[in-house]
Parts: C-alpha cells; structure tokens; sequence
C-alpha cells in the first residue's frame, strides 16, 4: 500500500469500527417513523385538524424534543475520532507494513531453500495484519524478529540485517504506548451512545401509547387524516432488503 494510500484512515477496519452508525436497526426503524410523523403532522393542512388538541401539541413537542437531542448525538458520531486514535491508526499501518516487508523477505529465503516451515511461518498479507487483535499483531511482530535473529546470516543477500529486528522493537513500544493511551473521543462516544436507547423507547412510548390514541378521534371525522397518519406509522425496516419473491405465474383466461 502506497503511504498515500494508507493515510485514508477511513480505509482502516479499526478506524471503521471507532466511527461507524452506532444506531440498532429496530433503532433506526423508530427514529425514521418518528420523523415522518413529526413531518405529516407539521403539514399546514393536518394542523388545521389537530391544533386544536393541546395534548397532541403536547405529544408533538415530546417528540420534536427528542429527535432534536438524537440529531445532535447522531451528528457527534459521524465526527471522525481525532488526536490519540488518529495516531495510532497511522503507526499502526506503518508497522504492519514493515512487518510484511521483512516477512516477504524471509518468506522469499524459505521459499529458495526448500525450508517449507520457515515460508509458513512468514505466510501473511495485509488483510491478515488487519484483521488482527493488537496483542496478535505484537505477537506477531515478535515472531517475525525472532526469524531475523535467527537467520541473520541467510538473510544478508535480502538486505534484512540486525537493525530490521530493533527496528520491530522500536515500533512495538510505539504501539503498545499508543495502545493503552486514553482516548477521550472515544470515551465521550461512549457516554453518548449510552443516551440513545432512553430516547428511542420514550420515542416510541411518546408514538404507540399517547400519540395513537390521541388520534383516534379522527378516524371517523378525519377519515383521510387518519388515514393518512397510519401510513406515516408504517416502519420501513431499515435492514438489509429481502430477495424479491418472483410471483406466481398468471393463470391463463378462458
């Protein structure tokens, strides 16, 4: 990987995982609903209908409130995670990257010599190191400068000398100091993740057990307004779409 390349940390699976949608689907589902109440109800036209309730004002406003305060998390959380994390994504990629090279190289030297276990030992791609939890990728690390000692001399044509093996050291240290840094950003998401359930369940408390009622008063003499309200009750599940069922062929007509 080019280091251009690695510097896109939104590439990195662990800076993926510190900055992706913190949101359960059944989550999503109800925050959605409850914006398209909030916006059929907001409609001049269905105002007109319903103004003149103060409980369902009331209801609305709860409602309002509350996709308010989950907009303003919502929009904490898609801010990238900066300062301690941003660095250790970086030094991360820079010391996998080394640990391939030197890797390749002794992987090169099995593979010439016949020495069949020392090219397994070695065997290792990006994706591998990626997907690796840090003690693994220390682990690791010290594996591959356990392989440069002990073959120092073999390893002289592939320009891999005793100054490869510090230099795996040097960036363990780096690592495990990074590692075990506190990161602020991170903890303040978790605090914020933490607001969003109370606020979803009130949500639909705020829907099915007031809202609902409130506007069965309509249905008989708003008939299009209520009916039009249970389609903005519909939960349009925001998970993966089903396969299409192909239908039934026609029957043919006489």
């Amino acid at each position: 990987r080019p280091r251009a390349v690695r510097l896109q940390l939104c590439d990195n699976p662990h800076w993926q995982r510190q900055n992706r949608g913190i949101m359960e689907r059944d989550q999503l589902n109800i925050l959605d609903q409850a914006k398209t109440v909030s916006a059929f109800m907001a409609r001049p036209e269905n105002q007109l209908i319903w103004q003149g309730t103060p409980a369902i004002a009331d209801v609305l406003t709860a409602v309002n409130g509350d996709l308010t305060a989950l907009a303003g998390i919502v929009t904490k959380q898609q801010a990238p995670v900066v300062g301690p994390a941003a660095a250790k994504a970086v030094l991360r990629h820079d010391y996998e990257d080394d640990i391939l090279r030197i890797a390749g190289q002794i992987a090169a030297l099995g593979a010439k010599t016949g020495d069949l276990e020392l090219e397994a030992q070695v065997d290792l791609t990006f994706t591998d190191l990626d997907r690796m939890a840090a003690e693994n990728l220390v682990a690791t690390s010290d594996r591959i400068k356990n392989l440069v000692t002990a073959n120092l001399t073999a390893l002289v044509p592939y320009n891999i000398t005793a100054a490869d093996a510090t230099g795996l050291d040097d960036f363990k240290t780096q690592f495990l100091t990074k590692e075990t840094k506190p990161r602020e950003a991170v903890v303040d998401r978790s605090k914020e993740t933490k607001q969003i359930a109370p606020l979803i369940d009130n949500l639909r408390s705020l829907l099915n057990r007031q809202l609902d009622r409130l506007l069965l008063a309509f249905k008989k003499t708003q008939p299009e307004f209520y009916a039009g309200y249970l389609g903005a009750r519909v939960i349009v599940d925001r998970g993966h779409p089903k396969k299409k069922k192909t239908p039934a062929p026609a029957k043919p007509t006489a």
